[in-house]
């Protein structure tokens, strides 16, 4: 519900002016290269200037092309994320993570917002995005995790004392966005916007947050501490809960000792310590009014992420960003010059064919013809004339070697300030082999390398934005379609009760920790080729052809196709499961079993049979000694009561234990006497098989060592 609260909206405003200050540099040089990378390379006195001396600024913009192409390497160079459970979460929990936050970055074309910000980046010197939340449809509660991006990065603010490279970890952030009176009419109504005017701030803060046709609406991020947690505390099973948590938990005193109960143990506190955690007020205010107030799902991290290019501070703090193109740009102005200067020359000289005297072309039917001397015609004819002068030819103007010789300079001097030479934009170099190719191409990434590293960091402080959401914004049961590993997209129920009291839960996205990792795509597409190569080196080597269902996998990866993850899939499953184990864990597989013959197979199952005989016999005579000691007290109870002699009862009983005893021994002396006859019949199996082995491999050699001599 809106509310008016001046105090409040100043502060947010005083943010905004103070970012504004200390970004000043920035802002101005980002729309100054913007301009002249994306649109008009000549200043306005320089171009009055030219045109002054009757001269058209020509304009060969080389660094626009420059730029898709950094673009489009970053597109086909897009890291995927990686996420890994940091504690005991079930497997099955952290590959539904996985794909939803793949899935959250395919429903918001991540992919295009990435771009948007690179470009932003390599041209203007730095580049935004932020993170937020919206309802998955128009008549649903559900929200869902959404990226947007900013056509404009100077939109945003953030804390001056943040140190990320990011600007994720300060204490506020935010961005604004400006919109007419009307449409903020139709959205927060006329008696609000009504009160918003010039006449609400002083005569600079007005010209900054509105006017009479339009109003700024300030989206505010504000990181303040949490008064509900101020302590955690380590349990004996090594968990750790905060005090919010712990209050909510239930606890029993058993001999004066307080236990918690936790999942249905009894745990004690083996340790704690305070804490300061942080909650993310966002505000929406325009004018002096708060618009809307809520926590945003995520407690660390700021949603606004600043996307950098390779920024430097001076000794002063200033942070001063830095276009891609700053050790080009007067390369490119020079170029401009000559190419102004060329089609200046051309502009002036004369394009006349021939010089004559008057007296030559004086008849009507000579000038008739001269009109248009390259008419083509049987012959040129001229009047002859006393002195006998006649027409002489001109040469066409010829440009200055110089100038010609400049431009090639100023073009490498394009290719070398940037490290994109022309082979890296598509165009045949001289290089024939792999190696050379290969080469080619690491000289020409090592200098884009510096900002895509920047840009991948930023894609995955966002990974760690979206997990820290994810607890928050997807906490009920759902069914959701995601992109599972290795497999079409499919349905996941999420948060599902596996009982109906609810003490179990599938797939809990509530709950467990998680790493974000960053997974690089190559750092240039000659790896993907070089890779490719090497793997054919390998399986024309290979004559046995066993190689091939090994890397199957690894081939079909790096095959120059967009989009082969069916490929993939169908090779993979030539790949048997440990080897792809072995590959990621690099231990060598374990030596094969050797296969039992049929002779050690019937021994082992003979084996098998006397210890279940024997186990057997030795259950029986333990029942029949439990008979007999029953037997022998209801003697003595019938000899209590009759007073009889049983004496003859009793020595027939011990008799009877007696044998009992001895088949039991007689049994366990028959099984120990088979099975050790068993056992030595499998070592002598073992013996023969190694004899076999030895023999076969000393012929192998003999005649290895026949045919070395008979080659010789």
């Amino acid at each position: 519900m809106p509310r008016k609260d001046p105090e409040l909206c100043g502060k947010i405003r005083d943010r905004v002016d103070k970012w504004d200050k200390y970004w000043n540099i920035n802002r101005s040089l980002y729309y100054e290269w913007i301009d002249f990378v994306m649109g008009d390379q000549w200043r306005e006195d320089e171009s009055k200037l030219f045109e002054r001396y009757n001269k058209v600024p020509m304009m060969f913009n080389k660094l626009g092309v420059l730029a898709n192409h950094l673009m489009g390497d970053q597109i086909q160079n897009t890291p995927n994320l990686q996420v890994s459970p940091d504690e005991d979460v079930p497997a099955n929990a952290a590959e539904v993570r996985a794909a939803l936050i793949k899935n959250i970055s395919l429903n918001s074309d991540a992919k295009t917002i990435y771009q948007t910000a690179y470009s932003h980046a390599i041209i203007g010197g730095f580049g935004a995005w932020r993170i937020g939340t919206e309802y998955n449809n128009e008549r649903g509660f559900e929200q869902e995790i959404k990226i947007y991006d900013f056509n404009d990065p100077n939109l945003c603010y953030w804390d001056i004392a943040a140190k990320h490279k990011c600007k994720v970890d300060g204490m506020y952030s935010g961005f604004r966005t400006r919109m007419s009176r009307q449409y903020f009419r139709d959205k927060w109504g006329i008696e609000i916007e009504s009160q918003i005017g010039s006449t609400a701030y002083t005569e600079d803060s007005a010209n900054a947050f509105a006017d009479d046709d339009s109003i700024t609406q300030i989206d505010d991020f504000e990181r303040v501490v949490d008064p509900e947690i101020t302590m955690i505390y380590q349990l004996s099973d090594m968990s750790v809960v905060t005090n919010k948590e712990l209050k909510k938990l239930e606890k029993h005193k058993i001999d004066d000792n307080e236990y918690i109960v936790k999942d249905g143990m009894l745990l004690t506190i083996l340790q704690k310590r305070e804490v300061t955690e942080f909650i993310i007020k966002h505000r929406q205010i325009a004018g002096d009014f708060v618009l809307e107030e809520t926590d945003f799902p995520s407690k660390s991290l700021l949603p606004v992420v600043f996307v950098d290019q390779r920024s430097y501070y001076t000794k002063q703090g200033q942070q001063i960003t830095r276009s891609f193109f700053k050790d080009v740009k007067d390369a490119q102005k020079y170029l401009n010059y000559l190419a102004t200067q060329s089609a200046y020359i051309m502009k002036v000289s004369r394009y006349d064919q021939f010089i004559a005297p008057r007296k030559s072309v004086s008849a009507s039917d000579t000038q008739e013809i001269w009109r248009d001397p390259s008419v083509v015609q049987g012959a040129l004819v001229y009047d002859e004339t006393p002195s006998g002068a006649r027409p002489e030819r001109i040469d066409p103007p010829i440009l200055s070697p110089s100038l010609t010789q400049q431009y090639e300079r100023t073009l490498i001097d394009l290719q070398s300030g940037t490290g994109l030479y022309n082979t890296q934009l598509g165009e045949m170099g001289n290089e024939v082999s792999g190696t050379a190719i290969t080469k080619r191409n690491l000289r020409g990434s090592k200098n884009t390398q510096v900002s895509r590293n920047s840009i991948d960091i930023a894609i995955a402080t966002t990974g760690e934005i979206i997990n820290e959401m994810i607890p928050n914004v997807y906490d009920t049961h759902r069914q959701l379609v995601l992109p599972m590993a290795n497999s079409q997209e499919q349905k996941v129920a999420i948060n599902q009760p596996t009982d109906e009291y609810g003490l179990g839960t599938e797939n809990n996205m509530t709950i467990g920790r998680y790493k974000i990792r960053l997974k690089p795509g190559p750092s240039y597409e000659g790896q993907k080729e070089e890779a490719l190569e090497s793997l054919q080196s390998v399986l024309a080597a290979d004559k046995s052809g066993q190689v091939f269902p090994m890397i199957a996998d690894l081939y079909a990866e790096n095959l120059p196709l967009d989009n082969n993850i069916e490929i993939r899939n169908r090779l993979r499953t030539l790949v048997p499961p440990e080897i792809i184990e072995a590959g990621k864990t690099g231990k060598p597989l374990p030596p094969k079993q050797p296969q039992p013959n049929p002779e050690e197979i019937m021994l082992q199952l003979k084996q098998a049979e006397l210890q279940q005989k024997a186990k057997a016999a030795e259950q029986e005579a333990q029942r029949r000694m439990q008979e007999l000691e029953l037997k022998k007290a209801e003697i003595q109870r019938k000899a209590l009561e009759s007073h009889q002699d049983m004496t003859l009862a009793w020595e027939k009983l011990e008799a009877e234990k007696q044998e009992a005893a001895a088949e039991l021994q007689e049994s366990i002396l028959r099984y120990e006497a088979e099975a050790q006859r068993i056992g030595a019949d499998l070592e002598i199996n073992n013996s023969h098989n190694i004899i076999k082995l030895l023999t076969h491999s000393m012929t192998t050699h003999a005649k290895s060592n026949q045919m070395n001599s008979n080659k010789k």
